[in-house]
């Protein structure tokens, strides 16, 4: 039928019984109604669209490089929302995205701690560059200050892909909040605060890879990963992961917490860096004949931890607020290498406690302050480096005696006050001031003199 001016349509002769009558435009949610007429009844209905349609959109806010506060005070920082960033090693261990113009890489394949690199300069695992994770407002540290590998560790594979929301990076700037760490860069994985439901499985001739996750309500999230691969070279590397990493938000009067959990394990068999077979003079002279393969098959790698962090932002008034913040994490690694001296093993097992505590309050647009105190405990417990035999192919599962060359047990305590303030003076000038003290204590065992232990502080 067609209208009449007024918008009205008329049906003039309709049978009796049960009807239902239905209108749907653009940008609205269709409205229906069902109605009975009887015979020769005359009935009028008056249909109208009472609420717009639903509609799902993605919003990215990048903050313009004068939109900068006391907490991010680098007017050159990136911030690379997901959208941006690409799975850096889908299914393989490494760094789970790729940050644009800040190459990565594990050089050794396995599950070992990959390396970054910055303009200018070789990370080496992550040692002068720091990387946090923000839970809250809190920046946990992820760097591993030094262990038996002989430096430090900043190890991005514990995080699941799918989990990560933005990377903001702030080359190397000063902020009182990074610390020593960040000497040339300073990376910062900001987490989702929601998952929708998803399952993946991605794999080749080579690796499988199995991400799943969910969402139990609008501010908590869990996702899992399994994967087992077995690299490109000759020497298959029966590599397993298994991560877990889950957050959530709760809301308690002028409170706001947010809880994180990062639970990896991964181990892997590594390829060989150098020939072992009748290209060195203990071989020839033990008598061993030349073998057609040059990896040590006991080469391996095995690593897990566990972290906890928490955040409460305190909400004192409209103005001010006090945040509180601690973590606790636990840290293994069993590394057995073969650099053509014999086998040797380097293993730790290390628990890593820390608490924060910030002030904040804003007097004006002059002036924002910002003061705080980070401490951090981190105890490397067995801390060894043990010599074994050179492989034997006739009997290739013995590892014979080792040689203990080392071993430590050795505490890393940094207190690092801060206190920082920024405004802006004019449309033209904007300040930040800050003022940082990293003082370290180190402490480890001797048997010298009759002495048990010594400390420095740096």
């Amino acid at each position: 039928m067609t209208s009449d001016p007024d918008g009205k349509f008329t049906f003039p002769s309709i049978l009796q019984g049960d009807y239902e009558i239905s209108a749907s435009a653009p940008g609205f949610a269709d409205a229906k109604k069902n109605f009975h007429i009887a015979d020769r009844q005359a009935l009028t209905l008056d249909l109208q669209f009472s609420r717009l349609a639903a509609r799902s959109d993605t919003v990215t806010v990048t903050a313009d490089v004068k939109e900068i506060d006391v907490q991010s005070p680098d007017p050159a920082e990136k911030v690379f929302a997901s959208e941006d960033l690409l799975d850096a090693n889908p299914g393989r261990p490494g760094s789970p995205i790729s940050i644009p113009g800040y190459p990565i890489e594990t050089a050794s394949s396995g599950i070992k701690a990959p390396q970054y690199f910055a303009p200018g300069v070789a990370g080496d695992h992550g040692e002068p560059i720091a990387q946090f994770i923000q839970v809250g407002s809190y920046l946990v540290p992820n760097n591993l200050s030094a262990n038996a590998h002989g430096n430090g560790y900043t190890d991005p594979n514990i995080y699941i892909a799918s989990v990560i929301e933005s990377v903001q990076v702030d080359g190397g700037a000063f902020n009182v909040r990074e610390g020593n760490h960040a000497l040339n860069l300073a990376t910062t994985y900001a987490l989702r605060s929601r998952l929708d439901p998803f399952f993946t499985l991605t794999g080749d001739q080579r690796d499988i890879t199995g991400t799943a996750g969910l969402s139990s309500s609008e501010h908590s999230w869990i996702a899992t990963e399994v994967s087992y691969g077995n690299g490109f070279l000759d020497r298959l590397e029966h590599r397993k992961q298994v991560k877990i990493n889950g957050g959530q938000v709760f809301g308690a009067g002028n409170h706001i917490l947010t809880l994180f959990g990062i639970g990896y394990y991964g181990f892997s068999y590594v390829a060989g860096l150098s020939p072992i077979y009748g290209f060195n003079s203990v071989d020839a002279a033990a008598g061993w004949e030349q073998y057609p393969d040059t990896i040590d098959p006991r080469q391996k790698d095995q690593t897990h931890t566990a972290l906890f962090a928490l955040n409460d932002v305190w909400k004192l008034s409209e103005n001010s607020e006090l945040q509180l913040s601690g973590f606790f994490r636990t840290y293994n690694l069993s590394l057995f290498s073969d650099f053509g001296d014999g086998l040797i093993r380097q293993s730790e097992f290390r628990t890593v406690t820390g608490g924060s505590a910030v002030y904040k309050k804003m007097f004006s647009k002059k002036l924002t302050l910002l003061a705080g105190t980070d401490y951090e405990r981190e105890a490397p417990r067995r801390d060894d480096l043990d010599h074994y035999n050179f492989y034997n192919p006739t009997d290739p599962d013995y590892y014979g005696p080792f040689v203990k060359v080392d071993g430590n047990n050795v505490t890393i305590a940094p207190v690092s006050p801060y206190i920082g303030g920024e405004g802006e003076l004019s449309p033209y000038f904007h300040y930040y001031l800050g003022w940082r003290r990293d003082e370290v204590s180190m402490c480890w065992p001797m048997q010298a003199m009759g002495t048990t232990h010594s400390s420095a502080r740096v």
